[in-house]
């Protein structure tokens, strides 16, 4: 029994390990972005930070940075016809994961009064 929570525990950490590391790699993908790129990421974040805002009087910021993220990704066209020459950098952007820095940066911003 005792082997069997050691594996759950390990496995918790490894789980735990990849999450920090994708973390870290979605956060040096957004900071190297071209800036019209980044900016044009967080602006969207921010616009949906505020509609969360508006629906949600008591802002929790995980959920805020849940729901931020998912915007950001289903906004990814949207997002990348603003930025002209910079679109496909976006899209790869995008799809490595630069949508939760963005969101949690905007989060932040509404839920630290």
């Amino acid at each position: 029994m005792s082997s069997e929570m050691g594996e759950i525990h390990r496995t918790g950490r490894d789980i735990n390990d990849v999450i920090v590391h994708v973390g870290g790699q979605a956060e040096s993908v957004f900071s190297s972005l071209a800036e019209p790129a980044r900016l044009s990421i967080q602006k969207k974040a921010d616009e949906l930070a505020a509609q969360y805002l508006d629906s949600n009087p008591n802002p929790d910021y995980y959920d805020c940075v849940n729901i931020v993220t998912e915007g950001v990704l289903t906004a990814g066209n949207e997002i990348k016809a603003s930025c002209g020459s910079w679109g496909e950098s976006v899209d790869a952007a995008l799809g490595a994961g630069v949508g939760t820095p963005a969101a949690k940066i905007a989060c932040k911003r509404i839920t630290m009064h």
